[in-house]
């Protein structure tokens, strides 16, 4: 099992509400967020890309992604380049 850390790449699961970042875009966890009094689930900021540049940064919990293996800059390739 994957555990997360900071740049490890991740897929939405859902729509962002008041962005463009949609289910099934590629990001990577640049931050971390503590679980709080009005969010009670721990979350990520995100930095989405889509063909090769940054979409958006958002925050999510972390049940709106799916942790992938790959962390930036250990793949061969490009993830992003590819999307």
């Amino acid at each position: 099992m994957t555990t997360d850390a900071l740049f490890h790449w991740v897929v939405l699961n859902q729509d962002v509400p008041n962005s463009v970042v949609r289910a099934g875009d590629r990001a990577v966890i640049v931050d971390r967020l503590p679980a709080t009094a009005k969010q009670p689930e721990p979350g990520y900021v995100l930095e989405v890309f889509k063909q090769g540049e940054t979409l958006d940064v958002v925050s999510v919990p972390i049940s709106w992604v799916t942790l992938l293996p790959e962390v930036w800059g250990q793949m061969e390739g490009s993830a992003i380049e590819a999307r």
